[in-house]
């Protein structure tokens, strides 16, 4: 069993810099999170394991995130694709069925390849092979509805396998990765925290603590890794982040006005994220 594991949500470009404004802000107040046995995420969250990885300092991500001298992937999500997402997402009660519809969804695009999504995710990494350290990226096969956590022992290679944590549908394919086409693991989940019940102490950060429908909420595998025996603590955002966050998750301007409130809150989080992580 490994020893401690940071989770990291999806959720767009406001999502990344919330989780990187919480990170820089609990490393302010002497709880250091990047230091994890292991890096998860799903989606955004996967981008910013990776970050985290190879050696990026929260304080340094975080000034990227404020004074928008970084710029991530810069996508259009439609109305008309959101609602497609919904309609696939909200036609079932049943998670099981729901991921499977939004796997049908995901294998009906056609408008973009896998090579597009490729060349757009390949060049916001800061690595083209995978890191030293254990990271985790969350996927779900589109086909069969498993998810998975694609690794450096899993055989395929770091581009790829961040492309399908990010191939949310219907904006892009599903990734081909030996015989199964994989997408976005926030189908199934925003955060896949249950997927890393080996470990031991485990933080998980969720921008968006449940998608639509009958998604998996992330405060019940919390609960559930708890009742496993593990420590693990639940960080999410306040009223106040979600004003920042905004109604488009991939708008750009809002950027600055997340990291910022993740930072904030994380004063609040410092001693329960503290008792979680230090022995």
């Amino acid at each position: 069993m490994a020893d401690t594991a940071l989770v990291l949500g999806g959720g767009g470009l406001a999502a990344y810099a919330w989780q990187v404004g919480m990170l820089a802000g609990l490393a302010d107040a002497g709880v250091d999170l990047g230091g994890a046995d292991v890096l998860a995420g799903t989606s955004a969250g996967g981008l910013l394991a990776v970050d985290l990885a190879t050696g990026a300092a929260p304080v340094d991500l975080y000034g990227e995130q404020v004074n928008r001298t970084r710029a991530l992937l810069d996508v259009d999500f439609t109305l008309a694709m959101t609602v497609k997402y919904l309609w696939a997402a909200l036609g079932s009660r049943d998670p099981e069925t729901m991921v499977k519809r939004l796997g049908r969804l995901a294998l009906s695009v056609r408008d973009v390849s896998e090579t597009d999504v490729l060349d757009a995710i390949g060049p916001q990494l800061p690595v083209q092979k995978w890191p030293e350290r254990p990271v985790r990226l969350f996927a779900v096969n589109a086909l069969t509805g498993e998810p998975t956590g694609f690794s450096a022992d899993s055989g395929v290679d770091l581009v790829r396998a961040m492309s399908a944590t990010c191939a949310l549908p219907p904006l892009f394919p599903p990734i081909t990765i030996g015989a199964g086409r994989w997408m976005d693991g926030g189908v199934r989940s925003t955060t896949n925290a249950d997927l890393v019940h080996d470990c031991r102490r485990v933080v998980v950060l969720a921008p968006i603590p449940k998608g639509p429908g009958a998604s998996q909420s992330t405060s019940d595998q919390v609960a559930a890794l708890m009742t496993g025996g593990a420590r693990a603590a639940l960080l999410v955002p306040d009223r106040a982040a979600r004003r920042a966050f905004g109604r488009n998750p991939l708008d750009a301007s809002r950027v600055p006005g997340a990291a910022r409130a993740g930072f904030r809150q994380a004063a609040e989080y410092a001693e329960q994220v503290r008792t979680v992580w230090q022995e």
